[in-house]
């Protein structure tokens, strides 16, 4: 009797690789080697597979190449509440310096003051200006006692019971106590409902609750032009200029806000827009960006700070409306050194300011029109309730409403335009619809390789045991002689 021995179990129907053709739900597989069809049935399979799968890899690739060029769009929602929280409302004088406060030992320096101020502006036709003058800068201000800040408070535009005629708060009276003060280029600026006091107390910030004028803040401000000292060279206009801000942002009055002229009740309507900014690389903010002088960081306190901090590195003192504990700079270093490192920075020869958009903020668009006050009708009880001329009127007051058009506000929040899921979902889409893969599709390959590995494993290692066994050498002779016979 002849024995037949061997190392392969061939006990299974059929191979691993039959199985899995017969078995995946990956389509067009099974109908490639399905002995049973046609050949050129066969071919036209292979083809048409090979060509969606093709397609979909295609069609994945563009996929991933837009997802890396990480684009964001833009999604626009206009939302609608009760009451809505009011800006903070700062005002300036075009006029820096009243002419009564100015001293007689001050008018000497008043003319240094004004220019030495004109620092964020690249004008050279005052080059030398403190070397021309007809008296020497040095014997000026070398030895004098001369303070910028003291100066500006004492002399600067003040908002009180003289300059302040009329204020309501939605119809409720308001006084010059509820406004704080603020250092600009205007020198002395003043802000309602900014949410901290003069001590720097938190206080609560105001909100408003019905649209519409006489809502919000009302204000009659006499600008008390005969006291105004500007050149042409300086402020040549008057009136107010006025900013609706966030509180934790500070006013930059000479980029931004709003001139109003005396004569007119000028009506300010306010509407609110929200900003939700990505981070990169979908955006362009940086929620790790902290500034050391504002409690939050905001695009107007960043440029405030990139200027300072030049300034300080190049002249060692710190201007008059910037914040910190640096040596006030005295007039001639403002009107030289820090003039000269302003323009410079404008210019690009010194390190641009790097102040990325922050990632949440607010913003207030302003609406302004205009109707002359007083009006003839009303002249005569407006004389008799301001005690003053109607002609003094249309020449110093200044009427403001300020309000919200609508109790809702816009939000821009940038989305990123493939997410992670998205792209997820549009790789299970392709390959789905070309190949009729799935992520259980990529299990049966993982379940294939692994019955395979194992088989592969279990076979070598039967071999190795049959060649260490002591019937090995006879098993191979048995085979030998039923061959032979």
């Amino acid at each position: 009797m002849l024995i037949r021995m061997s190392n392969t179990d061939e006990s299974e129907e059929q191979s691993l690789e039959r199985h899995f053709i017969e078995s995946t739900t990956l389509h067009g597989i099974p109908q490639q080697w399905d002995n049973a069809r046609p050949i050129w049935l066969r071919g036209f399979w292979f083809l048409a597979f090979f060509a969606c799968l093709g397609t979909g890899l295609w069609q994945i690739s563009l996929r991933i190449t837009e997802y890396r060029a990480y684009l964001a769009n833009t999604k626009i929602t206009l939302e609608y509440n009760n009451e809505l929280q009011f800006p903070a409302i700062t005002i300036c004088n075009f006029n820096r310096y009243r002419g009564s406060e100015v001293s007689d030992e001050d008018w000497p320096y008043l003319e240094y003051a004004l220019f030495a101020e004109e620092y964020d502006y690249d004008s050279y036709e005052d080059d030398g200006k403190f070397e021309q003058s007809s008296f020497s800068y040095y014997a000026l201000f070398e030895n004098s006692t001369f303070n910028f800040t003291e100066f500006t408070r004492r002399a600067g535009f003040v908002l009180d019971n003289e300059t302040l005629l009329d204020c309501k708060w939605r119809g409720r009276p308001c006084y010059a106590e509820n406004f704080t003060h603020v250092f600009t280029s205007y020198g002395n600026c003043w802000t309602f409902n900014n949410g901290v006091d003069e001590d720097g107390n938190y206080i609560e910030i105001l909100s408003e609750d019905q649209p519409g004028a006489g809502n919000g803040l009302y204000l009659v401000v006499d600008i008390q032009q005969a006291e105004y000292t500007e050149s042409l060279q300086g402020n040549p206009q008057a009136g107010l200029k006025i900013l609706a801000h966030d509180q934790e942002a500070p006013p930059l009055m000479d980029a931004l806000g709003s001139a109003i002229p005396p004569g007119f009740y000028s009506y300010i309507s306010l509407r609110r827009n929200e900003y939700k900014n990505l981070q990169e690389p979908w955006g362009k903010c940086d929620q790790n960006r902290n500034l050391e002088h504002y409690w939050e960081y905001t695009l107007s306190g960043c440029f405030i700070e990139c200027k300072l901090q030049h300034i300080v590195s190049e002249c060692g003192c710190r201007p008059v409306r910037y914040p910190g504990e640096a040596t006030e700079c005295s007039p001639r270093q403002s009107a030289t050194c820090v003039k000269d490192v302003i323009t410079r920075l404008n210019d690009g020869q010194l390190e641009p300011c790097y102040c990325p958009v922050p990632c949440q903020y607010i913003e207030y668009s302003t609406t302004v029109s205009y109707g002359a006050f007083p009006s003839q009708s009303v002249a005569e009880e407006a004389e008799a309730h301001f005690n003053v001329s109607v002609d003094y009127q249309r020449n110093n007051f200044v009427v403001l409403d300020v309000f919200y058009e609508e109790l809702n506000y816009q939000r821009f929040e940038q989305q990123k335009a493939i997410s992670v899921s998205s792209l997820i979902s549009d790789i299970g889409g392709n390959l789905g619809l070309f190949i009729g893969a799935s992520i259980l599709t990529f299990a049966e390959f993982i379940d294939y390789f692994v019955k395979k590995s194992l088989k592969v494993c279990t076979s070598r290692k039967n071999q190795a045991k049959e060649k260490g066994h002591p019937l090995g050498n006879k098993v191979k002779d048995v085979w030998s002689v039923s061959k032979s016979s």
